[in-house]
């Protein structure tokens, strides 16, 4: 049996489940920049003080997916306490041109576009591991284990 919190909105459903968000937009879903700041805010609320890895779900009969509203994911306000965040898209296109600009540009920020679920789930967690060993460490360090 699997735990988890789920919420629905017009287009879209977020669960919760072993500290990894899921955001799964519906069917001719308008994902415009505004929608994505709603979804946001609604999967903040999901869980107060709540940060973790985000899994977000893009069908491929989206009405709409505007190249900004991928953009805002990525940014440092979207991501204020996120670990990682991996988008799920059906377009190679957009993979491809994500892939450029984060070979070119290294973002700051974990945020990476995927064709393939399980890769980008896989992705996010590892990053939420990579940051939860790092604080670990540093907390032996802290107290003089290391």
């Amino acid at each position: 049996m699997e735990h988890k919190l789920t919420t629905t909105l017009q287009d879209a459903t977020i669960e919760l489940s072993m500290g990894l968000y899921t955001v799964r937009f519906h069917d001719e879903a308008v994902l415009d920049v505004n929608q994505m700041k709603r979804v946001e805010a609604a999967r903040r609320e999901l869980l107060p003080d709540g940060s973790g890895p985000v899994l977000v779900l893009i069908p491929s009969n989206a009405a709409l997916l505007e190249h900004e509203a991928l953009a805002w994911l990525g940014s440092e306000e979207a991501m204020l306490d996120v670990s990682a965040r991996a988008v799920v898209v059906p377009s190679s296109l957009t993979v491809l041109r994500d892939r450029i600009r984060w070979a070119l540009f290294r973002p700051t920020v974990p945020y990476r576009v995927f064709r393939n679920p399980q890769v980008a789930k896989g992705w996010a967690l590892d990053q939420w591991y990579d940051k939860q060993i790092g604080l670990e460490i540093d907390s032996f360090e802290k107290d003089g284990i290391i």
